[in-house]
């Protein structure tokens, strides 16, 4: 398994946003451990993927038109 430690984080929600966080770690901790471990992936995957594709920075992302 994985070496893992504890680390505390702090975030400024907009307060409606904020209760209904404050209410999830009450009533279930570890989905939002679940939920934070979650997007911590998407994010390592992302990056990940973005670093692989070599796209010279003058290419356009949109096909060109071919009757132009």
């Amino acid at each position: 398994m994985w070496d893992t430690r504890s680390v505390e984080l702090s975030i400024n929600l907009p307060a409606v946003l904020a209760d209904t966080v404050e209410e999830v770690r009450e009533r279930d901790p570890e989905y939002l451990q679940r939920v934070i471990l979650y997007g911590m992936a998407r994010r390592a995957v992302y990056q990940s993927l973005s670093r692989q594709i070599d796209l010279p920075p003058d290419t356009s992302e949109t096909p060109e038109d071919p009757t132009v």
